[in-house]
């Protein structure tokens, strides 16, 4: 899990960058079109056909980060919940070890008492 946690975290940091460089890039070209619309009609044209290239590309990435990002919430979601799990059994781990540690000592305090009643029988037998 951890490593699915890490692998998404990590496609979830490329896409982001991914989408970074794609929004920087249709800055530069929003800007280089309102700089040559007057006179470069051909320059112009190239521009366009790259900001829609670009805008789908941006598109694209923009919907692989959503399932990304879903699943790394879900993730850290598990892993909280995996937390709150592991605290509850610790809790109950040290109930257990001193109700044992409490039944040990009966154990050795009963064990201790019939010694004593075998040493009294005894001596009650014999004489």
């Amino acid at each position: 899990m951890r490593i699915s946690i890490a692998e998404a975290k990590t496609s979830i940091e490329e896409a982001k960058a991914r989408h970074d460089e794609a929004a920087s890039d249709v800055k530069k070209i929003e800007k280089d079109m309102s700089e040559f619309s007057n006179n470069k009609d051909s320059k112009l044209a190239e521009l366009q056909k790259s900001l829609e290239k670009l805008k789908k590309s941006f598109t694209k990435d923009s919907a692989e980060i959503k399932p990304l990002q879903q699943e790394a919430r879900e993730a850290k979601l598990e892993m909280e919940q995996c937390g709150g799990d592991l605290g509850t059994a610790k809790e109950s781990l040290e109930d257990c070890d001193s109700t044992l540690q409490a039944q040990q000592e009966e154990i050795v305090a009963l064990q201790a008492e019939q010694s004593q009643a075998k040493v009294s029988c005894v001596a009650y037998c014999t004489t």
